[in-house]
């Protein structure tokens, strides 16, 4: 049966991590994972007086320049344009496969702990998940194999971290982090146990028979109190109840 947080605060922890890596996995559009310099930009653009290019697992952006102070800027909202295909060696398109896989892994990773906050996992399960996410920082790490294309490796050509690269080394630590804490704690699933046992113990209590003890009362000394669940009923009192019960039924007959 589906309850609030059944393993109690501690597994929010994990899956928000999750769902803040993927959410940078998510933020870069593309063109924007690194800054590239040098000769392969006009070998690519045909100009020389481009100083670089934003280039990403799938395209690049090419910058302007601003009429007013001659520097180079980059209009996010232009489009992104396609690589030529003789640039992709095997490194890029592992790249890109792995970086795929990390958020394809990342994210079904975040939508399965949120279930954690909703129901009970076992052990086994949650231990699944955590190698789920370890498998997606594995493979947001390998993704960083795109800095040993031979675009990049050229003496003359220098690729630098950007605003893609920089986000993916955050969902990098955020899933190493949650995968870190899935496998160093599981929390316990809160037991019903006490509120069985508090039942049973209302039931007892029910259960038990009544007792007569010989009290003392003022005024009548042949009256008795009957113990029942704790309360007090002397025997005049319960002989004036029984009779108005009776009064009552021959009225209603």
């Amino acid at each position: 049966m589906p309850s609030c947080l059944p393993h109690g605060g501690y597994t929010l922890l994990p899956a928000v991590l999750c769902t803040l890596a993927w959410m940078a996995s998510l933020s870069q559009d593309g063109c924007d994972y690194s800054r590239l310099e040098g000769p392969i930009v006009k070998s690519m653009t045909g100009s020389d007086d481009l100083p670089f290019l934003e280039i990403g697992f799938l395209a690049y952006r090419v910058p302007v320049q601003d009429p007013d102070d001659l520097t180079w800027k980059v209009i996010y909202s232009g489009p992104c344009l396609a690589y030529d295909p003789a640039l992709e060696d095997g490194l890029w398109v592992a790249a890109k496969a792995f970086g795929f896989g990390a958020l394809v892994l990342g994210g079904a990773s975040a939508l399965f702990l949120w279930f954690n906050t909703c129901f009970a996992f076992s052990l086994g399960t949650w231990r699944w998940a955590g190698y789920q996410v370890l498998l997606a920082f594995i493979c947001q790490c390998f993704a960083f194999l795109w800095f040993g294309t031979s675009m990049c490796k050229n003496d003359e050509n220098s690729c630098n971290l950007f605003f893609g690269s920089k986000t993916d080394i955050a969902a990098a630590i955020f899933w190493f982090v949650s995968a870190l804490m899935i496998f160093c704690r599981y929390p316990k699933p809160k037991s019903s146990s006490n509120v069985i046992s508090q039942a049973n113990d209302e039931e007892q209590i029910s259960d038990q028979p009544s007792t007569t003890e010989d009290v003392p009362i003022e005024g009548d000394p042949d009256a008795k109190i009957d113990t029942i669940d704790g309360n007090t009923k002397s025997s005049s009192e319960k002989e004036d109840t029984v009779a108005t019960t009776r009064l009552t039924d021959t009225e209603i007959i």
